[in-house]
């Protein structure tokens, strides 16, 4: 998804939805902890950064 629509802002709910909806499973912490994981894993190019935006998205 952020591949998809970069420099734009993702709303955590439609995040869970297309993500975790379609399995029975949404858990706001595993959202936080898969955005977490990712962010570490991509700190290392700098052409490349997830913001969060408190009340909108990331």
């Amino acid at each position: 998804m952020f591949a998809q629509a970069p420099n734009e802002i993702i709303d955590r709910n439609r995040l869970q939805k297309e993500v975790w909806e379609d399995e029975g499973v949404i858990v706001g912490l595993s959202l936080d902890t898969f955005i977490s994981k990712l962010r570490k894993k991509l700190e290392n190019d700098p052409s490349v950064k997830l913001v969060s935006i408190h009340g909108k998205g990331i």
